[in-house]
């Protein structure tokens, strides 16, 4: 009897797991898939399975664009773009093309670090509804499984070796940083460090993000989501629908702010407009604000609109400091303009661009900062290292890795299996984020 009872209880047990893993997934792949595509807003959605030709593309809203975005398989050390049924590294372990058919969208695909990972061309998207920037609103959503390291998810982020004024970051999600094990929502307004006028380690790194405060294990598929609105001027995290409060203390942020008091990370504040290669802020640097009163000095460079703004915070500096800010433009290492843009400014201060500053893709802009003494002072001291920045055009939206790692390393970025993604034009609320988690 002890034996029966025994092996009923061990009966139920197994029935119970079975019935909670049949009931982790709640809609058929075909139905969860259905779910997502019918939800207003949405630009691409990514399966992995949904293809045009050879090559896999993405569902989209017809009243928010026209047309598929194609996804391409990469390596890091081969630059051409591979179909799935092209991809010539199938002997290669590390590199092989798997699926995965247990996850909420039934075709999850592998992306193994540098080995492979995935992207949309920019030449594909540029300009389109996916190439999102300034203050326009998004909503960013994947399905994935972590097997091994974590960093990079999704997005248009090129980390551009991680030199203070290089990158081409927009918004992405990574899977852990800042030692958290959660989700990371990170958004950029220069492309490049957030806050290149600090001395910090670790500042040469992107630093606005928000940073859900649950965390996951590996080996279990979650809903990782963030969005921005321009309204509320916040980026939210969230894993599986919910977004989870967090406080923490940036070393980067505190020394720019002087203050030690933990920030509000979930959700981020960012007053700024998301990165573009034609329109970006770019920092200053060699300053501190217990010496100059002054957290951050700016240019917001609008190379659409040939336009050039000054910003700083604190408006008011101490002692009545007056500004002066000169522009150049560098082609091959000479200089284009006949003389330097030199313009005295406050903030609000806003110029035109002359004539000759007819800029192409791989010039660099350069921009100093001076302080003056006086009204009457027409040289000034310069504050910090002239900053130039080269004018790229923008990066892939790319899949399972980030670009710019420092290089072409291989056995860099994340180990995950990636069931889909999705952009939206607009912030979808908690009950439609909990609504597509898929999860339980």
């Amino acid at each position: 009897m002890r034996r029966l009872l025994g092996f009923c209880r061990i009966l139920a047990v197994y029935g119970a797991a079975l019935t909670l893993a049949s009931s982790v997934f709640a809609l058929s792949p075909d139905e969860a898939k259905k779910k997502v595509a019918a939800i207003p807003g949405l630009i691409a959605f990514w399966d992995f399975e949904y293809a045009e030709g050879d090559t896999w593309s993405s569902r989209f809203d017809p009243r928010v664009v026209d047309r598929g975005f194609p996804v391409y398989l990469r390596r890091l050390d081969d630059t051409h773009r591979y179909t799935p049924q092209n991809w010539p590294y199938q002997e290669d372990p590390q590199s092989q093309l798997m699926y995965d058919t247990s996850g909420p969208l039934g075709r999850a695909f592998r992306c193994n670090r540098g080995y492979i990972f995935a992207e949309v061309p920019r030449e594909k998207f540029d300009q389109t509804p996916l190439d999102i920037h300034g203050r326009a609103p998004l909503t960013l959503v994947t399905w994935v499984k972590f097997y091994g390291d974590r960093h990079f998810v999704a997005g248009i982020w090129d980390e551009g070796d991680w030199g203070k004024y290089s990158g081409r970051r927009q918004f992405a999600l990574f899977g852990g940083l800042f030692g958290s094990q959660g989700v990371i929502a990170h958004i950029s307004a220069t492309g490049a460090a957030s806050f290149p006028q600090s001395t910090a380690p670790g500042s040469q790194f992107a630093r606005m993000r928000a940073i859900d405060g649950a965390a996951f294990p590996n080996g279990q598929w979650v809903c990782m989501a963030m969005t921005f609105d321009p309204h509320s001027q916040t980026v939210t995290a969230y894993l599986n629908g919910r977004a989870t409060p967090c406080v923490h203390i940036d070393p980067v942020i505190r020394s720019v702010y002087g203050d030690a008091a933990p920030r509000e990370a979930n959700p981020f504040p960012f007053t700024w407009p998301i990165y573009s290669p034609r329109c970006f802020i770019l920092k200053f640097n060699g300053y501190n604000y217990a010496e100059s009163g002054v957290y951050e000095h700016w240019l917001e460079v609008n190379l659409e609109e040939r336009r050039i703004t000054y910003g700083r915070t604190p408006a008011r500096v101490q002692s009545g400091t007056k500004y002066r800010v000169t522009i150049n433009l560098f082609r091959d290492a000479r200089q284009v303009l006949p003389r330097p843009i030199s313009v005295p400014v406050d903030p609000g201060t806003s110029f035109p661009l002359p004539d000759e500053f007819n800029w192409r893709w791989g010039d660099e802009l350069e921009a100093t900062l001076y302080e003056l003494k006086t009204d009457a002072d027409d040289g000034g001291q310069p504050v910090g290292t002239p900053v130039r920045r080269a004018l790229l055009s923008g990066a892939p939206f790319t899949f399972g890795r980030a670009l710019g790692l420092g290089g072409i390393h291989l056995d860099k970025g994340t180990q995950v299996w990636i069931d889909g993604v999705a952009v939206f034009n607009r912030v979808l609320s908690p009950s439609e984020l909990e609504m597509i988690a898929f999860t339980r």
